[in-house]
């Protein structure tokens, strides 16, 4: 038998209201401690103490010496939408706190068996209080040091539910040192010191700056290799740094923002480093940096998301425009080249260092010259380099005049850095090259490819891309769906020399291919380009699907790896990648160098 009654609108308890806040504010241990330690900084403390047992379930203790709360306002410091942080709507247009909501004790204490004593400094005496699942005890006189003590013991003791969704000791403790170290690097100034069942967990000092505090977090090696942004724009101030690619990693973990103070996960922060990055990160590769912005409040809506992880800009164009722009060009300056002191070290790893010397006995070589050819079997390696000793006749094809139409006797101008010595291929894929300091080992094909692209990208700007035309267009199937996602697009994908027509319902015409194409295989550029713009959404014109073209372009104009080059190749190649500001990584973002010093040379050999 069915119930007719009407259910009647009712006013939820109180408790019931802050464990439903608690829901979407309190979801682990690291979200406690996110808010707590949100509190102390608001508070204005120097040295921030967190004591964790079982990864934060059973205790998390928090000391700070920041400004305390007054003893009859520790009522409301526990009650759902009460701060000291806004007082009206406006304020709402230009939050400089970290938090605002005055959701966070409340929460909390409805979920867990909390205990709080707090001094106002130049007060006597402070005053204590537990509270246990919501319900508050008798506030009481204490004594004790300025500032604030909050106990949260047995987490989510009276909601089981929850509890059990919990995880393992060490990945809710790692999750909490995730939250402390954005923090302490978003907060230089301010000491924080984190024990874990009665060990030492984490600690920087209040006088480090961030690149002390990235050392002491991730290591010497990431911190040493980190280059220094700073940027205005008006009252808009980036600071921070920069990792190399070679740091890149497959998570994020290492990419930091912090706004004002405020750790952030924000999407649109995110592309822009990736922007940044673009074609000098391997694709699926994430980039290290740590960054601050500080702008007027104002400006940014903090008001958006629960955790407050992400924000909104007022001007996001300008914005994105603006932190693009500085972050590629600190990109750009980096040294890219992988360093042989890190092989060294991995292969003194594997083997272990010897015991005593060991004794080689040398093979026969095995080495006989490779038979003559011409250099007119390889894409030209030198374009318009202006080297007055043979001067070369302007060259009819986009790449310049072919090495074997210079004269044997040319020199290679010296600029930056001489290419002195001889230079010595191996495998037919490497350059081996002597420097002042060492030596360096560059990938042929990954730098050609970067030479090419730019030279690509130049001559796109120019609007001068040439073009192969074809005596007879060849026919590409690519099915009706495909044929009409390629055809608005057909005029900009014309604009980088990729000449297509249709040709009935699902078929493409290939009339002209970019000139600098080796082998050209138009269907698989027809069909490149249609799961390009499958793939990104993006028209041809868009600058990220473009350069996604041109890459493939690119990769298939530059030398091989197996393509025998002669040494005036090889130092034509070196003199353009000189001259190149962006030759330290190929166009899919690979390292085109390693470079060995002598101080790697003598770690290699036992000398030190």
């Amino acid at each position: 038998m069915t119930n007719s009654r009407r259910p009647a609108i009712a006013l939820l308890p109180e408790l019931v209201k802050n464990q439903i806040a608690a829901g979407e504010v309190i979801e682990r241990p690291a979200s406690v401690v996110k808010e707590l330690l949100e509190n102390a900084l608001d508070a204005g403390a120097s040295r921030i103490q967190l004591d964790l047992e079982e990864g934060g379930v059973a205790l998390v203790r928090i000391v700070d010496d920041g400004c305390g709360i007054a003893p009859d306002e520790i009522p409301l410091a526990f009650a759902s939408h009460a701060t000291s942080k806004l007082s009206d709507v406006a304020d709402l247009d230009h939050i400089a706190t970290l938090g605002f909501r005055g959701e966070a004790l409340a929460s909390i204490a409805s979920v867990a068996r909390c205990r709080m004593f707090s001094r106002v400094r130049g007060s006597p005496l402070g005053a204590a209080v537990e509270i246990e699942g919501g319900r508050m005890g008798e506030i009481r006189e204490s004594g004790g040091p300025e500032g604030t003590r909050i106990e949260v013991r047995d987490l989510f003791f009276n909601t089981p539910a929850r509890r059990r969704f919990l995880k393992a000791t060490a990945t809710e403790l790692g999750r909490v040192l995730d939250v402390v170290q954005r923090l302490a690097l978003a907060q230089p100034g301010v000491g924080f010191v984190v024990t874990h069942d009665g060990r030492r967990a984490f600690e920087v000092e209040p006088a480090m700056d961030l690149r002390a505090r990235v050392r002491r977090t991730f290591g010497a090696e990431l911190a040493d290799a980190l280059a220094p942004v700073e940027a205005h724009d008006g009252d808009t101030v980036l600071a921070g740094f920069v990792a190399p690619p070679r740091f890149a990693r497959n998570d994020t973990t290492r990419q930091m923002w912090f706004l004002n103070g405020r750790p952030l996960r924000d999407k649109i922060l995110s592309r822009v480093l990736k922007d940044a990055y673009r074609g000098f990160i391997v694709d699926g590769r994430q980039s290290v940096a740590f960054l601050s912005l500080t702008m007027d409040p104002a400006k940014v809506d903090v008001n958006v998301h629960p955790a407050k992880a992400e924000v909104r800009f007022r001007d996001e164009r300008r914005m994105f425009g603006f932190l693009v722009a500085q972050l590629r060009a600190a990109v750009s300056a980096l040294d890219m080249a992988t360093p042989g002191e890190r092989m060294v070290d991995a292969l003194s790893r594997r083997e272990g260092a010897p015991a005593a010397p060991r004794q080689f006995t040398l093979p026969a070589p095995a080495w006989t010259p490779a038979p003559e050819r011409t250099a007119r079997e390889l894409p030209v390696l030198v374009r318009e380099t202006p080297v007055e000793s043979f001067a070369p006749e302007p060259s009819s094809t986009l790449l310049g005049p072919r090495s074997d139409e210079l004269p044997r006797s040319a020199e290679v101008p010296v600029r930056a850095e001489p290419i002195r010595g001889p230079l010595l291929q191996v495998g037919r894929t490497y350059i081996l090259r002597g420097t002042d300091d060492g030596f360096e080992i560059v990938d042929q094909h990954a730098l050609h490819e970067r030479l090419t692209l730019e030279d690509l990208k130049a001559e796109l700007a120019r609007g001068t891309v040439e073009v192969q035309r074809r005596l007879v267009p060849e026919l590409v199937e690519v099915g009706g769906a495909q044929a009409e996602l390629l055809e608005p697009h057909l005029e900009a994908l014309g604009k980088i020399g990729l000449h297509l027509s249709r040709f009935g319902a699902g078929t493409i015409a290939v009339n002209g291919v970019p000139a600098r194409l080796r082998r050209p295989d138009p269907a698989a550029l027809v069909h490149e380009v249609v799961a390009a713009i499958e793939r990104t959404g993006s028209a041809p014109g868009a600058e990220d699907l473009l350069e996604e073209i041109l890459h493939r372009t690119a990769c298939r104009s530059s030398v091989m790896a197996g393509d025998e080059l002669s040494e005036l190749e090889m130092r034509a190649l070196l003199a353009r990648a000189r001259d190149n500001d962006n030759s330290q990584t190929c166009a899919h973002g690979r390292p085109t160098r390693v470079r060995f010093t002598l101080a790697d040379l003598e770690k290699a050999f036992y000398r030190r």
